[in-house]
This record gives structure tokens, C-alpha cells and sequence, in this order.
């Protein structure tokens, strides 16, 4: 009996590629303690409807990211795990936008009013913030997102 087209190896192969290119390495996140606190108290901040983000110039290839939902803000882990969640998908389809002659590492703080919002208005408000700290390259004209 023939195998079916989704279990093939070409098939899978080409799933594969596509998770890979929307993929959040390790390499492309701020984790460390310090390097956030370098971005809060050093680098310039944009504050959005639903997030609140600081941009610099960074040590590293590309962009990072870290995205920081506090307890405090969000009580519970189903919350922070879900503005987290927003941020980063938001974040994954802005990355190639983000100003490519130097790398840049960002700093996202999640408002609490993220939990009501969809992922695209969460994109349009960090794409907002982003292009206000000049971290996004000029689109084309003509072009919207």
C-alpha cells in the first residue's frame, strides 16, 4: 500500500523547513539578568497600547529578543504564558523588518491589556514601538503590513 503524502519524507521535510523559519533559538533571545537591566536603565523606551519596549544596539548577529510578563502584573501563569506567547509570535514576523546594518537586542514588558487583544493588533502596536525607536528598516512605499 502506498504511503500517504503527509507521512513522506518530502512532506515532512518541508513541514520541518517552514517551523524552522518562523524558529525562536535560544541564540536570538535576551536571557540573562543583566542584559535586561542594561536595556531598562540604558536604552531608549516606547511605550504602546499593549507593551512597553526598550531597543539598543547590540553584541550579537541579529536581533534578540526578551520578552518580561511580571507576576505582579499577571497573576497567574496561564496569563503571563499567554502575553508572552503574543509578543513573541508578533516579534517572529517583524524580524526580518528589524534594522539589519546592526543587531539589535529588545526589551518587551507586556501590559495587562494584551490578554483581550489579537495577535495582529499586538504586531501593529510593537511594529508602532519598534519604528519609534528606529529599529525597523523603512518599508517601501506602498507597502502596509
Amino acid at each position: 500500500m502506498a504511503e500517504p503524502e503527509w507521512e513522506s519524507g518530502l512532506a515532512a521535510g518541508a513541514r520541518a523547513s517552514r517551523r524552522r523559519a518562523f524558529s525562536f533559538p535560544k541564540a536570538a533571545r535576551v536571557v540573562s539578568r543583566a542584559d535586561f537591566e542594561a536595556l531598562y536603565t540604558s536604552a531608549p523606551k516606547a511605550a504602546g497600547r499593549y507593551v512597553v519596549v526598550w531597543a539598543a544596539p547590540g553584541k550579537s548577529g541579529g536581533p534578540r529578543l526578551g520578552v518580561a510578563a511580571a507576576k505582579r502584573t499577571f497573576h497567574d501563569a496561564h496569563q503571563r504564558n499567554r502575553a508572552k506567547r503574543l509578543v513573541r509570535e508578533s516579534f517572529r514576523h517583524l524580524r526580518p523588518s528589524v534594522a539589519a546594518e546592526g543587531a539589535f537586542d529588545i526589551a518587551v514588558a507586556a501590559r495587562f491589556r494584551i490578554l483581550s487583544a489579537k495577535e495582529g493588533d499586538v504586531r501593529a502596536d510593537l511594529r508602532r514601538a519598534l519604528a519609534r525607536l528606529s529599529a525597523l528598516r523603512p518599508e517601501p512605499a506602498g507597502e502596509r503590513p
